[in-house]
């Protein structure tokens, strides 16, 4: 029987620095299974450049708001360049609302 293993991290890696997001994503990285062992990182989170751009859609407007005053503001580029560094081989990208993904990240 296959045992699943996720963390999930919802506007969490959106506060850090690159660094330290490496370091947090390691330490998970460490502490599932492969990626054929049910291991994976779920993160929501913005993606800069994926999703909807329909700036009357409320929602989006304040996650806008709380990507300009808040946080890191990251394209998929900058998301890859992390995983890879923190040694995840693979990851997925989907666009749920607004500004928001959904990012899963595989060791």
């Amino acid at each position: 029987m296959q045992q699943f293993v996720n963390y999930i991290f919802q506007w969490v890696l959106h506060d850090w620095d690159d660094d330290k997001c490496v370091k947090i994503l390691k330490n998970c990285r460490k502490a599932i299974p492969p990626r054929d062992g049910g291991g994976k990182v779920i993160i929501v989170d913005i993606v800069v450049g994926a999703g909807q751009s329909d700036l009357k859609n409320n929602e989006a407007l304040f996650d806008l708001h709380v990507m300009f005053v808040n946080g890191i503001e990251r394209d998929e580029q900058e998301w890859k360049k992390i995983f890879f560094e923190a040694g995840c081989r693979d990851y997925k990208i989907t666009p749920v609302l607004g500004v928001r993904s959904t990012l899963e990240v595989y060791p």
